[in-house]
Order: C-alpha cells, then structure tokens, then sequence
C-alpha cells in the first residue's frame, strides 16, 4: 500500500518541486534584472558627475584667461550649466544619508555665482577684481573636487566597485562603514567644509541668509519622539507604534529632525520628521522591488492618497521617470492655478504593488511662500512672444520659482514643450518678460502630467 502511495505521490511531488524551481528562478532573474537597471543608473549617473565636474574646471581655467567680455559671458553661462547639471547628477545618486551636502551647496553657489556674471552685461560692468579673485578661487577648489572625484572613479572602474552596495552600506546601522565610494564622497565633502569663506558677493550672500530663514518660519508646536512615531505609523497605514526606534537628530543646529525606523518583512523603513510641527519631509522603504503590475495612473492614485495622509493638500503632478520598477513622482503646491514649484515633493511608488517606497519633502516643508498675492503684468500672449519659435508648445501655466540670479520669489508664466526630441520647461518673468530659467524635462507627459 505504501508503495502505491509512494508510486501516486511520487510524480506529483516532483512536478510541484520543478514548478516551485521553476518560479523562483524567474523571482531571482526577475530581481536581478531590477538591480542591474538600478546599478546601470547609478553608474551613469556618477561618471556624468565626473565629466560635468570636470568641463566645469575646464571652463573656469578658460573664463580667467580671457580677455574679451562676449566670450567671458558665455564661458560663465557655460559654468552656470555644468554646475546645475552636476548637483541633478548628485541627484540621480543614493547620497540621501551620506553627508555630502556641503559639496553639493558649493556646487549651487558656483552656478549662482557663475550666472550673475553670465547674464549680466560686461560691457558696461565688467568682472572686477574682486570677483575675479573669487573665480580664481573657486577654480583651485574645483581643481580639488575634480581630482578627488577622479580618484573615486578609478577605484570605482578598476575594483569593479557597485553603487547598490553603497545603498545598502548607508542604510545598515554600522557604523564602521568600509566602502572605497562612501569615503571617497566623505572626503571631498570634508574637505569643502574646511574651504576658507568665500565672498561670494551680496546676491548669493542674502539668498544664504533667506535660506536660514526658511527654518525659521516652521509652523507648529514641538514632538516628541513617541509623537513622532504615531505620526509615521498614521501616514504609513500601520495599526501601531510597535517595533519602532526614534532618536532626535540637529541639536545645536538650524533645526532638529527625529528619525524614525522600523524593519518589516522585507526590509527597513527610514523616515525623518522635523521635532517643529512633526512635518515628515523624508521617508525611504529599502526593499527589492518585483515586476511592475501597476499603469503610471494607479501609481500617482497611490501617491496622492500618501499625501493627503501628510496633510499635504492642493497638490499637482508635475514629471516623472520610472526606474527598476519604481515610478518617482514630483508634485507641487498649487494655488489660484499657479503652480508653486518651491513647495515641492518627490515620491517614489512601487509598480508592483502601489507601496510608497521613497519621499523627499523638505522642500514643500521649508519653502512655504503661498499665499500669492502678486499679478502678473505680462499677459500670456506678450509672454510667449519672448519664447523661442524653436519650441513646440504643449502647456501654459503660470508659476512661481525662484530666480536663479537673485535667489528672489517670481512670478512666471511657464511654458512646456518641445525642441526636436527634448523636453523643455522655459519660464518667463510675468512683469519684466526676462527669461528666468530654461530647464530639460526628463519625462513629462502633458496632457497627463
């Protein structure tokens, strides 16, 4: 009898154990997949940073060179470019929990500095000696990060090094952390730290001293720590508190944050929350994310139900781009139909099943401008005037940015479309007609978004 069982269950065991071999070498093929695309952008995304880098070098070697105004202002605006695309590369990277912002700061009061210069007209007021001397400066600094970044590329290309074993390093909590890419950024951001104060001149000086005001206008009485942890549970969907760790983060500084964590299943939660009105302005869910089952559409339904969790209301996408089965979504605050694009908040959704897995809202917490009372003198007809004939116009809206020059709240009229294949945003100032700001789109679609 136990034979003819034996004999009966025998095949059906066999297929059953083939099939479960079968679906979890596709799981493992699945996954592996996902973090290749994620390494891949990664890496792109780092030797992009190295090759800006260094043209930005290049270019203020050649702005100290010169000597005729017209080609100084364009090698300024040149440096202005390269100095913002190097800070949107340092973006694609994962440096949220590596302390590399002194650098990327020193990289935007470059483009800063860079731009004032660029735009202003030379002939009339020329670059003086002060100025030249702070140039002169910044391309000995920028001399040192190029080479320390070039260092870290060379270890990175002949030890095969990988960019997912630094996401995972950061988000351990050891704390002897030995990894070649974590100490390479360390240093240059070290190093930039102990960088003489330079005079950067009065505009990017008072944009410094506004910034330090933005913490300063937080709304809201101080958490606790248990505060905070029924604060993260409510906005996650968790039943409870239990299992979490909070610990108080900035004593001393501009202002304090409580970090919140907890582990599930598959992996650990990290969320950081402002101790002045418990305001969540960072969340990251480090877990393998498998096939995507959901359309972009679902995806921003998910985002949308987490931000109204926040209390985060009158919000409107803006862009996105997917990666390894991750969709990132920005929004921002919109008022009276213009669109306030310092309030902003980037969230990352999982395709496979709508989870929020990723949140950068320090921006939309720090930058509140609104209400807006300001009208425009410009009407929308005048403004597209100022736009180049070259763009294939898609979407006018009106906005509120900050000048890339002045670092001063303006009201624009922001114009989406296309050169070619590209994807532009190009906001002209309501009440002067300037052009404020050009920038590229990685992925927006315009009637959607």
């Amino acid at each position: 009898m136990y034979r003819t069982v034996a004999a009966f269950l025998f095949p059906i065991t066999l297929v059953a154990l083939i099939g479960t071999g079968i679906w979890g070498y596709r799981e493992s093929q699945e996954k592996n997949s996902v973090l290749i695309k994620a390494e891949n952008h990664y890496q792109r995304a780092f030797h992009d940073l190295n090759n800006h880098v260094d043209k930005l070098q290049d270019e203020m070697g050649k702005a100290l060179a010169l000597n005729s105004r017209r080609q100084l202002s364009d090698c300024m605006t040149n440096v202005w470019r390269l100095a913002y695309a190097a800070q949107e590369d340092l973006s694609q990277l994962p440096l949220t929990l590596m302390p590399f912002d002194k650098a990327e700061t020193f990289l935007g009061k470059i483009g800063s500095f860079a731009h004032q210069v660029g735009v202003r007209d030379l002939n009339k007021e020329p670059l003086s000696d002060k100025e030249w001397n702070t140039l002169s400066t910044l391309y000995n600094h920028a001399h040192d990060i190029r080479n320390d970044l070039a260092g870290v590329q060379n270890k990175v290309l002949n030890n095969q090094l990988r960019w997912m074993d630094v996401e995972l390093a950061m988000a351990s909590e050891d704390k002897k952390m030995d990894n070649a890419i974590i100490d390479g950024f360390q240093l240059v951001n070290k190093k930039v730290e102990q960088y003489p104060e330079v005079d950067w001149g009065p505009t990017i000086s008072n944009m410094e001293v506004r910034k330090r005001e933005k913490y300063q206008r937080l709304s809201g009485k101080n958490i606790s720590a248990e505060e905070a942890k029924r604060k993260v549970a409510y906005a996650l969907g968790r039943p409870s508190a239990k299992g979490m760790n909070a610990t108080v983060n900035g004593k001393g500084g501009d202002f304090q944050t409580i970090s919140v964590t907890f582990k599930k299943k598959d992996g650990e939660v990290y969320t950081d929350l402002t101790k002045t009105g418990g305001h969540m302005i960072f969340m990251m869910y480090d877990r393998p994310v498998k096939k995507a089952k959901l359309s972009l559409d679902q995806a921003e339904q998910m985002a949308r139900r987490f931000l109204n969790r926040l209390g985060y209301k009158n919000m409107v996408a803006t862009s996105y781009a997917e990666t390894g089965n991750i969709v990132a979504l920005n929004f921002v605050h919109q008022e009276n139909g213009i669109y306030i694009y310092p309030e902003l908040v980037a969230i990352r959704v999982a395709l496979d099943n709508g989870e929020i897995v990723g949140l950068q809202a320090d921006e939309y917490v720090f930058n509140k401008i609104s209400p807006i009372t300001v009208k425009p003198k410009l009407t929308q007809m005048e403004a597209q005037k100022r736009v180049s004939a070259k763009l294939k116009v898609q979407k006018i809206n009106k906005a509120y940015i900050y000048s890339p020059i002045t670092g001063d709240p303006v009201l624009c009229y922001e114009f989406l479309g296309m050169i070619g294949k590209e994807q532009y945003r190009i906001f002209i100032n309501a009440m002067t007609g300037e052009e404020e700001k050009v920038e590229r789109v990685k992925k927006a679609d315009a009637d959607h978004i």
